[in-house]
């Protein structure tokens, strides 16, 4: 998974207690306060391998400084208080602070969750799925 994916799919109490962490001990400035936006949902055709558009999509961004080094967050559906946590972790990451190892651990566990999640909905549909073969008697 990609750290961003991992980022937007985590538990928001983790983000949430890591932002709260760095505000606590480094300088946060808003730069864009969380803002709701559209944005438009691009696809590639899977025969022809060209791009189209399926509609828009409800998005949130935000963007802050910690300690002079900027940072941004964004995430699908209406969710600012994520955005900005995921600002905060973006710009501390950005800046290589002291707590930088404390969020990469954190995001590795959430990581570790979610693959652990996808895992059981794949056996969990993988029981449902019929076997024709079976069904035939061979």
């Amino acid at each position: 998974m990609e750290q961003q994916e991992v980022l937007v799919e985590g538990r928001f109490e983790v983000w949430q207690q890591l932002a709260a962490d760095i505000a606590a001990r480094h300088r946060v400035e808003t730069l864009q306060k969380p803002e709701t936006c559209m944005v438009m949902m691009q696809a590639k055709d899977s025969v022809e391998k060209t791009p189209f558009y399926l509609g828009e999509a409800l998005m949130c961004e935000a963007g802050v400084q910690v300690d002079g080094t900027a940072g941004y967050g964004f995430a699908l559906e209406d969710e600012p208080e994520r955005v900005w946590c995921l600002a905060v972790i973006d710009a501390a990451l950005t800046a290589h602070l002291p707590e930088e190892q404390e969020i990469r651990a954190a995001i590795a566990a959430e990581e570790r969750r979610l693959q652990g999640e996808q895992q059981r909905e794949r056996d969990l549909v993988a029981s449902t799925m019929v076997r024709f073969a079976m069904m035939e008697g061979q």
